[in-house]
């Protein structure tokens, strides 16, 4: 029997809580493989076995799937043996050869588990007796127990053996859904869409608000952001609710008299808006990519000045990282490409040659104030608010907001 092993990590600590956790991955796992499998739980493993042969499944495709699951630690393709020599040995063969065949190996180990103690070798023996094997079968390897390049792994259990020759890591983390709901702000960049994923990473369900500025910005930026949130929505196993906010009268506004405090107050608006959303769509807090230092806006003084305009929760998952690491994990999560399509983005409208870096709550709101209607035009914007429901590949555009229910979108 051809099955594929899924390992947890963070899981099996939770005592109590586990069962939620677990079937709740259950259910994530489900999804991502639309009901193609077969899923059994035992302790703090599944066991997925295919409706069909294992063998006429694409397993570069399943292991991509699997490591969009949050919550997996790792995988294997493993085979059940009865648990007599020939078919072990056997088996162990086949494994051998198939690694040979995909990878460029010259060394070798094997690792046993005897969890079933009535069989009649110890690991140690068994090990030894089955390496022997594999050296006079194929005499081009060697055995080195240390840093081999193949481990062929040998699990002797009450039911068989099950065989491997790869533990597969995947993304960790908890299965999304588990923890609460979040608004991201989202915007074209690197670091939006890296700061949902590592949300959705802890178990978190999300919608996104996005800007825009149309006529400055055109159709090709709302293409660009729904791709980026196709992506997002392959973590999620929901559903997706995407909030486009025209913004151009709110920046137009500030444009005579904000000064060099424009991208700041720019940014007051928009979270604002966001709150309303996430009000309406009962998301508990809002999620942002802004990094500590790495532009104008993002210095500790104009962070909290941003933070000033809600009273939401903001978490900001990259605020301590650089650069450098936030394209490595855009790029390991498959946003990269994306993100750097060169489209003119919300917050570079009317921006400054000067901004201020040390903003000051006092002065940003008594701008505000000297706009009669900018909270109307914040409305407005609101208003005139494109909602879209995406779920991996699929787009659906919404007439209204709709509320999160049963952890969907």
């Amino acid at each position: 029997m051809d099955f594929i092993l899924i390992r947890t990590n963070e899981i099996s600590l939770k005592n109590k809580n586990k069962g939620i956790f677990m079937n709740k991955l259950k259910e994530n796992i489900e999804k991502m493989l639309e009901g193609k499998t077969k899923i059994k739980r035992i302790n703090n493993r599944f066991y997925i076995t295919p409706k069909k042969n294992l063998k006429s499944y694409d397993k570069d495709k399943i292991k991509d799937n699997l490591n969009k699951v949050f919550g997996i630690h790792s995988i294997s393709f493993v085979h059940l043996v009865d648990k007599n020599m020939e078919d072990i040995k056997n088996k162990s063969y086949e494994l051998v050869n198939d690694y040979i065949e995909s990878h460029s190996i010259k060394t070798f180990k094997v690792e046993v588990k005897r969890a079933d103690k009535s069989f009649e070798y110890t690991s140690i023996e068994f090990a030894a007796l089955i390496g022997e094997k594999v050296l006079e079968k194929f005499k081009e390897l060697k055995v080195d127990v240390k840093n081999p390049d193949m481990i062929l792994y040998i699990d002797i259990r009450q039911e068989g053996v099950y065989l491997y020759s790869e533990k597969i890591k995947c993304a960790g983390g908890l299965p999304t859904g588990t923890s609460s709901k979040g608004t991201l702000l989202l915007s074209g960049g690197i670091d939006s869409p890296v700061a949902g994923t590592l949300m959705q990473k802890r178990g978190m369900v999300i919608n996104a608000v996005s800007f825009h500025s149309p006529p400055f910005t055109g159709s090709k930026t709302v293409e660009k952001i729904i791709e980026l949130a196709k992506k997002l929505s392959y973590y999620n196993s929901n559903p997706i609710d995407l909030y486009m906010v025209p913004l151009t009268k709110v920046q137009k506004a500030y444009k005579e008299i904000a000064g060099k405090n424009i991208v700041v107050l720019q940014r007051r608006s928009m979270m604002r808006i966001a709150t309303k959303i996430s009000d309406l769509t009962q998301t508990k807090l809002l999620i942002t990519g802004e990094s500590l230092g790495q532009v104008a806006s993002q210095t500790v003084e104009n962070l909290g000045s941003i933070s000033d305009a809600t009273e939401k929760i903001i978490l900001r998952p990259l605020i301590g990282f650089d650069k450098e690491e936030t394209i490595k994990l855009s790029k390991s999560y498959g946003f990269y490409d994306t993100s750097i399509k060169p489209q003119t983005d919300s917050c570079t409208i009317f921006l400054p040659s000067n901004p201020a870096t040390k903003s000051k709550i006092p002065v940003l709101e008594k701008i505000e104030n000297e706009i009669d209607n900018l909270f109307s035009l914040e409305l407005e914007a609101l208003n005139e608010t494109k909602r879209y429901r995406i779920f991996k590949e699929e787009v659906q555009e919404l007439n209204d907001f709709e509320n999160i229910l049963g952890g969907t979108l």
